[in-house]
């Protein structure tokens, strides 16, 4: 994860080949609930060469059906000098060359399925891995007619090189955009992107009216029905470039807006001492003599860390744990006044300490602006006043069965919030009684690293993993009723597994402006952002008002749509 994206292995950069963008608008849907059953387990369900699998005795089978020995192996390595010989490995190589197998399996069978699970797609492959993740609110809507450019904050992570805070544009479709990428015979468009209009019909009459021959661009798959790749209907969308970059000391762990001035961002290093950046101070491409200036620097900590958080109602109080066992408050706003000069100073106003370990992340309550919460590798949930740091209000010991990595306040419910935790699972509680977690979401495979609440839903959270999936839960689903096979994919609440990614997915984000925009990164150097397909959150309620209308009119036809749909729309999982 710290060498250049050019110098990775042959299979990495074939992975990374598939860096379009790519967007996929308008597909077919699958036709029966099957299909969506058939997509969840893509793995289960099909036969691809290359991949492992295990015998009921317990012993590896290679692809070819031959036995592997456990502690000794020959394996068959090809373009080893002019010709392919053999050579003995031990377990722990096979296991490698198996699971970059797998995961190759894996990755190709979730691009084909893209077209029915997302509505947007787009990879993009960084010069270095990104940390970090988090879209700015702002949101320039002037670029063009069917382009609105967002804003997403990354850094770098990588030794031997300059580190950098990013500012990268992301140019996303409009809510009304129509993208149709065919063209007439003789060069002309025959219907460019554009808004859509109900009443006029005017994205149709752009298609209809010419009696010229449609053909599809080159962009365009006829067999496969899909479109992707460069174009889109629009030279601007789907394009993702890095517009600022900001030089800091060591690679960034983690990058945060402040709520109240999107231009203020705080950074953590490798390094005891938080950064606080003024993006609007800063020029596009640093100069190469330039060297590293914060407009504040946060001392207080002993050692590096990663958890840090903004007050969403204190204007300037920063919030961060560290591997020192600490937890550190900062009125930013002693070093950002009118006069002052960069790289000022500044102590924490309070320090909270309790834990018994490293403190692996802290949050900010959403309606009482004196109330965090802590997380630790101790497997402790310490609930804090900021008015008295002698000793928490409420700490829960062994709230997880491993170390607890990322802690989170529910935006709209003051009384919930969620734990993620090395036992591969995502705690819910309540603060009224921290006796237990009023429940437990089991569907990753491996650490949970960041939890996040989605800021237009109370009920909706993502995680994100070790196991490279992001998952998007709804708790209004908890307890639904399951069929058996439906239950083997996860349980109802678990609404949608991102499968795109090929390793350890670092960090993700809410778009605050696009409903199910995401953004992810991974240790690979991959950017990806997406939104999942709209029958896959919105099927459900969409079938019940169907029904309902269906009986009020007492319209067969409308009865018989209603029940066609609900056939065809499923919960898809993107495993």
């Amino acid at each position: 994860q710290k060498t250049n994206g050019k110098n990775k292995n042959r299979a990495n950069r074939r992975r990374l080949s598939y860096q379009c963008p790519i967007t996929t608008h308008g597909h077919t849907s699958p036709q029966t609930a099957s299909d969506y059953r058939q997509l969840r387990r893509p793995c289960q369900n099909t036969q691809t060469e290359g991949v492992s699998r295990r015998s009921s005795a317990g012993a590896t089978i290679s692809p070819s059906g031959q036995s592997i020995d456990l502690w000794q192996a020959t394996v068959t390595m090809a373009g080893i000098g002019n010709n392919s010989e053999k050579r003995t490995v031990g377990t722990s190589e096979v296991a490698d060359v198996l699971e970059e197998r797998l995961i190759d399996a894996e990755y190709k069978i979730w691009k084909k399925n893209t077209p029915y699970l997302y509505d947007v797609v787009m990879t993009h492959a960084l010069e270095w891995p990104s940390l970090t993740c988090q879209w700015l609110p702002l949101v320039h809507s002037n670029t063009s007619a069917d382009v609105a450019k967002h804003s997403l904050l990354l850094g770098t992570h990588t030794t031997g090189e300059q580190n950098y805070l990013l500012l990268a544009s992301c140019n996303l479709p409009k809510h009304d955009t129509v993208i149709d990428n065919r063209t007439a015979v003789g060069g002309g468009p025959a219907a460019a992107s554009g808004a859509a209009s109900e009443n006029s019909g005017a994205g149709n009459q752009a298609v209809g009216s010419s009696d010229q021959q449609v053909i599809p661009a080159a962009n365009y798959d006829e067999d496969k029905r899909e479109m992707g790749g460069f174009g889109h209907g629009s030279q601007d969308l789907g394009k993702i470039q890095i517009r600022l970059r900001v030089k800091h000391e060591g690679e960034v762990n983690r990058a945060r807006h402040m709520p109240q001035n999107q231009f203020i961002v705080a950074t953590r290093g490798p390094e005891k001492d938080l950064y606080v950046f003024d993006l609007s101070k800063h020029p596009s491409v640093p100069p190469k003599d330039s060297s590293f200036c914060p407009e504040v620097i946060c001392q207080g900590h002993t050692s590096e860390g990663y958890g840090m958080a903004w007050s969403p109602l204190k204007e300037g109080y920063l919030l961060s744990g560290g591997f020192d066992k600490t937890v550190c408050l900062w009125d930013v706003q002693q070093g950002l006044g009118k006069d002052a000069k960069s790289g000022n100073r500044i102590d924490p106003i309070q320090t909270f300490k309790k834990h018994d370990a490293v403190v692996e992340d802290v949050d900010w309550h959403c309606k009482d602006s004196n109330m965090i919460a802590s997380v630790s590798d101790d497997r402790s949930i310490c609930i804090w006043d900021t008015r008295e740091s002698a000793k928490p209000m409420h700490c829960v010991s062994n709230a997880h069965e491993g170390d607890i990595n990322c802690v989170t306040f529910n935006p709209t419910n003051e009384h919930t919030f969620a734990t993620g935790s090395g036992d591969k699972t995502v705690a819910l509680w309540d603060l009224r009684n921290l006796k237990r977690p009023s429940h437990i979401l089991n569907g990753h495979t491996d650490e949970v690293y960041v939890v996040d609440w989605s800021p237009f839903n109370e009920s909706v959270l993502g995680s994100c993993s070790a196991d490279r999936r992001v998952a998007i839960w709804d708790l209004s689903r908890i307890g639904a009723e399951q069929s058996a096979e439906d239950a083997e994919d996860g349980p109802p609440e678990l609404l949608f597994l991102h499968g795109g990614h090929t390793s350890k997915v670092s960090d993700f984000g809410w778009n605050q402006n696009e409903n199910w925009m995401m953004a992810s990164v991974s240790e690979d150097n991959v950017l990806q952002v997406w939104s999942m397909a709209e029958e896959i959150y919105l099927g459900d309620d969409d079938d019940e008002g169907d029904e309902e209308k269906g009986e009020g009119n007492n319209t067969a036809n409308t009865a018989k749509g209603s029940e066609q749909q609900s056939n065809n729309v499923g919960k898809a999982k993107a495993t």
